[in-house]
């Protein structure tokens, strides 16, 4: 029978590796156990006490420029509609039918109303009912009233975020420390370039860690980023801090130069920057653009990464900004390439009963903040 992670019975070993990672300072700290990125049993933890609690991004505001665009987004087993409503508002809406529970919409694009493909109950851009068929004998049921279900929906520095829990604190709360230490990027000012999506066999924590993990930059990506002149990949974040400053900071291109120029608002004195956003983004600062590196939920060993990559309107409007544009985005992707095939074999061992884990590095500092973030919301009883 297996024991679950939450339950008192649980392995006094297993305990204790993880208390030292909750309780002790980084020297003294092991990294979590590897059921922590197995187990169903915190996986669903992690849905109910995080995803669904926490405000999350989800998109960008130009995805839905003009009145009636939409998308969809799927946080875990959770369906969302995020739409620009007839008068210019943000919405967020369940992606459920209030009759048998069917999505209403899929993917992408511009619509009046949306009518649910099993038997055609119709919903208008704000997501209240408008329509229904052979209901005409139904008692005891507000039609008037239905509408899908409303998400909390808010936006900051051109990040879309809902958030699926009704009785959320503000959205200003979650982002202010972000808009401290990197607003001056502006990135309310910059304008989506691409979107990389790729689905794999590992668990998301392994994945969001990943990101974080200065330890690994010079070792894993030495064909890419790694091997560059450059201090910056080997400058840890000080301790129990998840954004960190890089002076002399390079680009994220083959030869770490900046093609595009520099975002216009910046100066040579302006730090490049990163900072980990729990619970799975991570903002990737430099002086030319913004990636954001998301880690999304799917099961307990699979997740969607996605990176969006954004320049400001003046380099978008450049002439040769294509052809350099694809340069950067293909960087990024042997990046993510070289990080998913290490991350996802690594899937595979942590699970070994063989697997103790090790010390945290002062590399790694930036990681224990992220893990001992994470373990305080859903081992806080």
């Amino acid at each position: 029978m297996t024991i679950s992670p939450f339950d008192p019975a649980q392995a006094s070993d297993a305990q204790r590796a993880l208390d030292r990672t909750r309780t002790h300072p980084r020297t003294r700290s092991r990294h979590m156990p590897g059921w922590m990125y197995t187990s169903p049993d915190v996986f669903q933890r992690e849905t109910e006490r995080i995803f669904l609690k926490d405000w999350l991004i989800v998109g960008r505001v130009e995805e839905v420029p003009e009145p009636g665009d939409y998308f969809t987004f799927d946080i875990v087993d959770e369906p969302v509609v995020v739409t620009r409503g007839k008068d210019g508002q943000l919405n967020a809406f369940s992606n459920v039918c209030r009759h048998r529970g069917a999505k209403v919409v899929e993917g992408r694009g511009t619509a009046k109303v949306f009518s649910c493909p099993y038997h055609g109950w119709t919903y208008d851009i704000g997501g209240a009912l408008i329509q229904t068929t052979f209901t005409d004998d139904v008692s005891e049921f507000d039609f008037d009233n239905c509408r899908l279900s409303p998400v909390q929906i808010g936006s900051w520095g051109g990040w879309i975020f809902v958030n699926l829990d009704p009785g959320a604190g503000p959205l200003e709360e979650h982002v202010a420390l972000y808009d401290e230490k990197l607003g001056y990027f502006r990135q309310e000012d910059c304008r989506l370039s691409d979107t990389l999506v790729i689905e794999s066999d590992v668990n998301w924590k392994l994945m969001a860690e990943n990101f974080i993990d200065v330890y690994h930059f010079r070792t894993l990506h030495a064909g890419t980023f790694g091997n560059q002149k450059n201090p910056a990949t080997s400058l840890p974040y000080d301790e129990d801090q998840v954004i960190i400053y890089r002076l002399g900071g390079k680009s994220l291109t083959p030869t770490g130069e900046m093609l595009l120029g520099r975002l216009p608002w910046l100066t040579e004195d302006d730090p490049s920057a990163a900072g980990h956003m729990p619970p799975n983004a991570y903002f990737t600062c430099h002086a030319d653009n913004v990636q954001l590196w998301m880690s999304w939920p799917i099961s307990p060993s699979r997740s969607r990464t996605m990176i969006y990559t954004i320049f400001s309107e003046e380099q978008l409007a450049r002439n040769d900004f294509d052809e350099h544009a694809e340069t950067y985005h293909e960087f990024v992707a042997r990046i993510l390439n070289e990080d998913v095939d290490m991350v996802t074999a690594l899937q595979k061992t942590v699970g070994s009963r063989n697997f103790e884990p090790g010390p945290i590095t002062q590399l790694e500092a930036g990681v224990h903040a992220t893990v001992n973030h994470l373990i305080d919301r859903i081992f806080d009883d």
